[in-house]
């Protein structure tokens, strides 16, 4: 099996999300790329400040529901 279409495909897509043709391809690239940097932010802060996210039972429980299970 060659890898040739599939490479060829990723890369096809990869070109048109740089070299995007309409004005509306060009506002989901932008925002695409602020959402990227702004995870990666998160995602830093959360690391270097030795952070982690409070999340226990009762969060999870508020956030889902209860359990269906009698």
């Amino acid at each position: 099996m060659s890898h040739r279409p599939v490479l060829s495909s990723l890369l096809a897509f990869v070109g048109a999300g740089l070299r995007p043709s309409t004005a509306l391809a060009r506002a989901i690239v932008v925002v695409l790329a602020v959402k990227l940097v702004a995870v990666a932010a998160m995602t830093a802060y959360q690391h270097f400040a030795d952070q982690n996210a409070a999340v226990d039972a009762a969060a999870v429980s508020r956030l889902l529901g209860p359990s269906s299970r009698p």
